[in-house]
């Protein structure tokens, strides 16, 4: 299929969709509405840094060596030591039966 000439495709989905839609209705995307701000390609994206114009891909989808990690000690070990922080900073635990925060100041 390929688009006609008041058609464009979606920055997102690469639908072809009307040229002057806000929305893809397929995916539900709002559109650029500044000239030059979508090359019109499918899967092609614009960065705002440097201007690079092409296919990127997301971080999430690529994992590699460094994201693993990166996701990894977010998982086991970043995530894990917030929680113990904002759950157990400032209980007190018995050392006779061991509960911790179910004890009043004496």
């Amino acid at each position: 299929m390929s688009k006609g000439p008041n058609e464009k495709y979606c920055q997102e989905c690469g639908e072809i969709i009307n040229a002057k839609a806000e929305i893809c209705p397929k995916c539900g995307v709002r559109q650029a509405t500044m000239p030059g701000q979508a090359s019109g390609i499918p899967g092609h994206r614009r960065c705002t840094a440097c201007g690079y114009q092409g296919q990127m891909r997301t971080w999430l989808r690529n994992y590699n060596g460094p994201q693993f990690l990166a996701i990894l000690l977010l998982l086991f070990y970043i995530l894990p030591g917030i929680i113990f922080i904002a759950w157990g900073w400032g209980k007190y635990k018995c050392p006779n039966c061991g509960k911790v925060g179910e004890n009043t100041p004496a």
